[in-house]
Parts: C-alpha cells; structure tokens; sequence
C-alpha cells in the first residue's frame, strides 16, 4: 500500500516512534491523526504536521471510538489504523509476581488492538479494503526474561494479529505486525545502560526505523522486521524448540 492520500491513526503517537512515524507519514503524503496519553505531545505533534489529534487513554473502547469519529470528522473514512502504544517498564526478573504490569500490558498490548479492530473493520470490509498495523516486538519471538509482562503480552499481540491476517486478509484487510528490535527511544533509554552498553551500539533511530515500515507497508508483508535476532529465533525454534530454549536459558546465565 502507498500511504498518498490515505486517512491514518496512530496511537502512541506523542513521542518515540510513533511521532517518527507520524511524521514520515505525513510526509509520505497521508492524512494522519495523532492520539497519546500526553495531551501536550498530541498536541505538538499534530501541530508539526498540521493535523488533528486527541488525547486519552486508548486502554479505553470508548478513547478508541472517540478518536476514530474525530479521523472520520477531519477527513473521512479511516483506511489505515496502527496501534503503536505499548509500555515498556522497568527491568524486573521474577516479574510474574503481580505488580500491577500484567494487566496494563494486556489492556495496552492486546485489548486496544483489539478496540480498534472492532471499530474500524466493519467499514473496512464494506469497502474491501483497508489495512491494520500492529506494534508488537522482537520479544515476541525471543524472549526478554527481565521483562516477563512485557514479553507475553506482546506475543499476545503478534498471535492476534496473526489472528486478523488469517480472517481477513482475503476479504481485503492487510495486516502487518512489526516487532522491531531496540531503538534509541525514552522506553530503552530509560532503563539506565552505560553508554557503554551493546544494546545502545545497535539500536536504530525513530526516523531509521520509520523508514523500514515504510518499505515494509508499500510491501504489505505480514511480518515485519529488522533485528536478525528475530529471524534466527524464527528459524531456530521451527528446527529445534528444545534447543532453542536451552541456548536461550544458557544465555542468561
């Protein structure tokens, strides 16, 4: 798909990647409405690329519903929904004790994805067309084990959006999930590496990685990604589960 001209949300859209993609969006010459819990990054981003935006919880069905009529409102039907937000929080090994993250990464994670998909595909398959991108991560298809909440929900919404490709794709909707790998945002950087640290050598720019999803969109390819560690993790479960596990156990050690 190319994005000329197309009505585009994304949520999560005040700050890190999802300004960058806002940005390059609009650049690329789509209609884009911002949505993010900090009302006053909606607001300066819907500025920098002369658009609309709303601010709220996108936990919240009825957030999701509000956003979309203001998309409908500003410049019609909504051909393009990404559910970007996603919380990241701290490094925390023995997560699965109950702190509070569990339910937050699945109301985000999971459950606004799914609001969106109950708000907009109706009108999308009426039309027989339309597209839904997902934010899951590279923890998705590996693991993060200082991150239990973190790593489960957001395989939750990789399945899911295997779920909506499945479904409809064939009636019209694309569907892509990204899992990116780390990225020189506020949710990496404020785990506090030393500058030193391997992870921050590796990581890409908000702008380099709007410019893959870019390419990835244009492409309509279901998976997209840009760590090698998520494809050798793909491939290495598909040739030894048992293994993998192992090596990834032996790893943490």
């Amino acid at each position: 798909m190319k994005l000329a001209g197309k009505v585009v949300v994304i949520t999560g859209a005040g700050n890190g990647i999802g300004a960058a993609f806002a940005r390059r969006f609009t650049q690329e010459g789509a209609n884009v409405v911002v949505t993010d819990i900090d009302d006053a990054a909606v607001t300066q981003v819907a500025h920098d690329i002369g658009s609309v935006g709303l601010s709220g919880d996108i936990t919240k069905e009825e957030t999701v519903k509000a956003v979309a009529a203001l998309a409908r409102e500003t410049y019609g039907e909504i051909d393009v929904w990404y559910s970007n937000a996603g919380f990241s929080g701290p490094r925390q090994p023995g997560e699965i004790n109950d702190n509070g993250l569990w339910e937050l990464g699945w109301d985000l994670h999971v459950m606004s994805h799914v609001y969106a998909a109950r708000e907009v595909v109706p009108s999308m398959l009426e039309r027989g067309d339309g597209y839904l991108l997902q934010t899951s991560s590279v923890t998705a298809i590996t693991t993060q084990i200082e991150k239990a909440s973190y790593t489960v929900t957001k395989a939750a919404a990789l399945s899911l959006a295997e779920w909506l490709a499945v479904s409809y794709r064939h009636r019209g909707i694309k569907v892509s999930c990204f899992c990116p790998g780390p990225m020189l945002t506020q949710m990496l950087l404020g785990n506090n590496f030393p500058d030193d640290h391997p992870v921050l050598s590796m990581a890409l720019t908000p702008e380099q990685v709007a410019d893959l999803l870019v390419q990835g969109i244009e492409a309509e390819k279901f998976l997209i990604v840009e760590s090698p560690a998520a494809r050798d993790a793909l491939e290495a479960k598909a040739r030894d589960y048992d293994k993998w596990i192992e090596d990834s156990t032996q790893s943490k050690l």
